[in-house]
This record gives structure tokens, sequence and C-alpha cells, in this order.
């Protein structure tokens, strides 16, 4: 395990389920830590009763320890061949428990800026794992499908969904602009803008999207952010509190977009 960048601006974690997919999400948070400057970490939790089942104390043992080593060579030939390949060290936490729990206290303990991790699916992490880091943590967190493959993060084509920006979130979007001359896409639904939200944008070149507000309103927003090629989608949670018509509106974008999500806290 390599030792931790301290002259990074930004600690970047990465849970991993080790399936197919991991190595593009690793790539994900790989080139977007070289876009901004930061370490990154995977993290890996494997359930303890998945492996013990109905075993003895002493077999449940030997049963961990041949995972535990089984895992680590896994890790470690996926993060070494990264590393080679991008030129970056990085470092990685391997746990057994509840995998809900081990992820809470992960993130508690350990405070990365920015967590990565792939699109919800059935299997390991399932449907619940992503809803609990965005629901049960404060944490800003980039949610990328199997498909969305960044070679970089620079220059890319950014579009933010409604208001409520943090500066925590909001600084992370500024380092991804920082060099770009596109516009940022803002979009949002009809109604629910406030006058001061429209006097407040810290970028200086903007393009606005403003959809009716209705019941498939936000269908529409999000088939918008496919047509205009937008490459990243920010979505300040915030905006589970300011649209009535939605449970969870940062949750439903992230259902319903082809694009990768970033969820600013």
């Amino acid at each position: 395990m390599n030792p931790k960048n301290t002259s990074s601006k930004y600690r970047i974690s990465v849970l991993l389920d080790l399936s197919k997919s991991s190595e593009l999400v690793l790539t994900n948070a790989v080139q977007l830590a070289k876009t901004l400057n930061g370490s990154v970490e995977v993290f890996h939790v494997k359930p303890a009763a998945d492996i013990v089942k109905r075993e003895s104390q002493l077999s449940a043992i030997r049963t961990i320890y041949k995972d535990n080593r089984d895992t680590r060579s896994k890790m470690q030939d996926l993060i070494q061949s990264m590393e080679k390949e991008e030129g970056i060290s990085l470092s990685y936490k391997l746990e057994y428990g509840n995998v809900k729990n081990r992820v809470r206290d992960y993130l508690s303990q350990q405070k990365p800026d920015i967590l990565v991790l792939g699109k919800r699916r059935p299997g390991f992490f399932g449907e619940s794992i992503t809803d609990f880091v965005i629901n049960e943590t404060n944490i800003n967190v980039l949610i990328t499908g199997k498909d969305d493959k960044f070679h970089t993060f620079t220059d890319i084509n950014l579009g933010v969904f409604g208001s409520g920006l943090r500066e925590n979130g909001l600084d992370i979007i500024k380092d991804l602009k920082r060099d770009s001359e596109k516009p940022v896409r803002l979009f949002n639904i009809k109604g629910k803008i406030t006058q001061g939200e429209h006097e407040v944008s810290p970028w200086h070149k903007t393009v606005s999207y403003v959809f009716s507000e209705g019941s498939n309103a936000l269908d529409g927003l999000v088939s918008y952010v496919s047509h205009t090629n937008t490459q990243l989608l920010c979505v300040p949670k915030s905006q589970s509190k300011t649209l009535a018509f939605q449970s969870n509106p940062a949750k439903q974008v992230m259902r319903k977009a082809n694009v990768p999500i970033f969820i600013m806290a």
C-alpha cells in the first residue's frame, strides 16, 4: 500500500467491487486526480458472512485468510497496472464486514473530498449503496456508468442542474474549468428559480436551459443534457429541498441520465 500524497489538493477515494467495470471506474478516478492534483485511494469491502457462511471458527479464519490474500493480490494487480500506465501512485484499503457500516466508517474517518463509484446496478454493491452514500453521507460523489470512460477531465463540456451550489463542491468545479473556454451549461426548472439565484454565477461563460415545471420536466431536462453533448452533469444535493415534485432530484437525475453525474454535497 503506497503512502498518501500529502501535497495533493484533493483526496479522492474509489469504492470498487472488483467487477469487470472496476478498471474503468479506477481510470476515471485517476484522470480526475490528474486534472485536480489529487491523490487516489481504492477502498473495497467484502461481506464476511458471504465468505464464512456456516463454517467452524477455525475453518472460517482460514477461509478469510485465503480470501484476504487472494483479494489483495487482485487489488494490487489492478493498482500496479494503473500506476504503470498513468504514472501515479495509488493506495488501497480492504475491509470485511457489513458493507454499509464499513463504508460509513471509512468515509467518516478518511474524509475524502470526492468519492468515485460505478453507476448503480444489481449485484455486489447493488442499488442501495449508491443511495446510501447520497442519503447518509455529506460528501461529493462522482458516479460513472460502464461506458463512461474519461481519457481526461480537462476542457470537458460541463453542465449544472439547479441551484444551491456550496463552496466545497463549487471549488472542485472551478478547478475543473480553470483552463477551459467552454461555457458551463445551466439546466433548471421554471418556477423553482429565485431572483437571487439568477444573479450569482461563478463562471464568465454560461448557456442556460430552463424547462417548464411539470411531471415530465425532469425527463425533458435529462434528454436535453444528452443532446447538448454534456459530458459531466453536476447536481447539488440541496436540490432535494427546492424541487417539491421530486422526492430526491439528485437520485432521480442519477437514475435517468446517460452521462456521468457529480453529486455536490
